[in-house]
């Protein structure tokens, strides 16, 4: 592969994980460490290429080029990491400015009739007067309403456009949309055809995303047969490719979403075969997201709880949560006293994203386990189950917990939480420290861990808490709740 092969192949990859994975810094680093390395000694020209009407899946930067309306990128020989890195930044977003240097120049596409530029100030006033005379001759010579072109389409000649109740299905209008919407539907089932067929799946795919997005506008009383055409062209080879498409590149991940989604059980059972076949480290979050919008595919979730792999099982419990329906509580309640640790406390997390569901008795019971990482993911889930109802439950375990690790998490729980009760229980340890001769109380560390908490919660009791912690506490707890509460004033101004 030559430079400028590497270059584009490189720099693309940047921008892509700049815009859609903004935290793989090691991915980012990779490259941006390959695209200075291809214009070390030589430069490299990039031309978006306008007139193309397929994005090739060999130059994924064309995209970005195009919405950014840049025709041609000039690369000098030996340009810096941070001048490639500012121009990938610019890319990535749809708003911020293109910077140029002396090493890199971005050339725009040119704009069409640019008043006045590179005029003189006698052109332009030559410019503007036979603007004026055009004017004056398009008035004198505008045709009355009755002298005016016809439409091409043919009129509606019935009675039916007159109707009030039904002008929307038997107006001209209407029918004409119909018919247009039609074509267009037909040109791009034969175009899905076809590229199925040459496996050509880049064009597939963006095929079946149109049609996709056609289904909304097609009359109620022929969708149904509009998406059954619709599935039958997108065999299961297809989706497979989809897939394949998806976990290589990051770029076409929303259309393979939305095609999925819409194909339904069909391909939700393509997506959960993938699972079964190891932890898909890498895309396991995507394809979490994708089964998450088909809540029908829970059936095909649940033998997975009963798989023979580890991995199967842990598969199951994060889909489980991500459904969130209520039904996964009784499938996920036995798990808390799985002998796997990971499973374990993933069934825990799991409860407490499904809302409606009875999930309190059994986060009850995990906060009891006698399991110190389960009663840790315990406090995580009772947090984030419905708007933290059960943060009470953390308030008395405050006072009977003996381990460093669940009992930070406890309080870090209730930081999240927010509300009135978690708040007056933070103070409180704020403001109770353990002195000799007297019962109760929390040591420093202890007092500091609330604190920290109150400074990371983003409601207004929470600031209000840290207040009266900066008044009346003593020592390093009052010094750290000032410093919180003068780090967020700093930002707010």
């Amino acid at each position: 592969m030559d430079h400028k092969s590497t270059f584009i192949k490189r720099f693309g990859d940047l921008v892509a994980l700049l815009r859609f994975e903004p935290g793989n810094d090691a991915a980012q680093d990779l490259a941006l460490t390959a695209s200075v390395a291809a214009v070390t000694d030589l430069p490299v020209e990039v031309e978006a290429g306008v007139e193309w009407s397929v994005i090739p899946a060999e130059f994924p930067l064309k995209s970005r080029l195009l919405a950014r309306h840049i025709d041609a990128l000039r690369i000098a020989a030996g340009a810096e990491a941070h001048e490639l890195l500012a121009l990938a930044r610019a890319l990535s977003h749809d708003f911020t400015p293109i910077p140029s240097t002396l090493r890199i120049q971005a050339e725009s596409v040119p704009l069409l009739a640019a008043s006045g530029q590179g005029m003189s100030g006698t052109d332009i006033e030559d410019h503007f007067e036979i603007n004026s005379l055009a004017s004056e001759v398009r008035l004198a010579e505008r045709r009355h309403w009755e002298e005016r072109r016809q439409s091409p389409r043919m009129r509606w000649a019935g009675v039916e456009r007159r109707r009030a109740s039904d002008r929307r299905h038997t107006g001209e209008r209407r029918l004409q949309l119909i018919a247009d919407q039609r074509s267009a539907a037909n040109e791009l089932h034969g175009t899905l055809g076809q590229s199925v067929r040459t496996h050509s799946w880049d064009a597939a795919l963006y095929a079946a995303q149109a049609l996709v997005r056609i289904t909304p506008r097609v009359p109620s009383d022929e969708r149904r047969t509009f998406a059954i055409r619709v599935r039958r062209a997108i065999p299961r080879r297809s989706l497979e490719a989809f897939l394949d498409l998806a976990e290589r590149d990051p770029v076409t991940r929303e259309p393979v979403t939305a095609v999925v989604r819409y194909i339904g059980l069909d391909a939700a059972d393509v997506v959960i075969e993938r699972l079964r076949q190891g932890d898909a480290i890498g895309v396991r979050g995507y394809y979490y997201d994708v089964l998450s919008g088909i809540p029908d595919s829970y059936p095909l979730v649940t033998p997975l709880l009963r798989g023979r792999e580890a991995h199967e099982a842990r598969h199951a419990v994060a889909l489980l949560g991500r459904i969130g329906r209520a039904e996964g509580v009784a499938e996920l309640e036995p798990l808390i006293g799985h002998r796997d640790e990971r499973i374990r406390t993933a069934a825990v997390r799991a409860l407490g994203e499904i809302h409606r569901g009875p999930s309190a008795e059994a986060l009850r019971g995990a906060l009891h386990s006698h399991d110190a990482r389960t009663r840790a993911a315990a406090a995580d889930a009772i947090a984030v189950w419905r708007g933290g109802a059960l943060a009470i439950l953390l308030v008395g375990a405050l006072e009977t917990e003996r381990d460093r690790d669940v009992w930070h998490a406890h309080v870090a729980a209730l930081g999240r939480v927010g509300s009135a009760d978690a708040c007056t229980a933070l103070t409180n340890v704020a403001l109770r420290p353990r002195k000799f001769m007297r019962r109760g109380g929390y040591n420093t560390w202890q007092r500091l861990s609330a604190v920290t908490a109150l400074g990371y919660s983003t409601t207004s009791l929470a600031r209000a808490a840290l207040g009266h912690v900066a008044r009346d506490a003593e020592g390093v707890v009052r010094f750290a709740a000032d410093r919180l509460i003068q780090a967020e004033a700093a930002q707010g101004g």
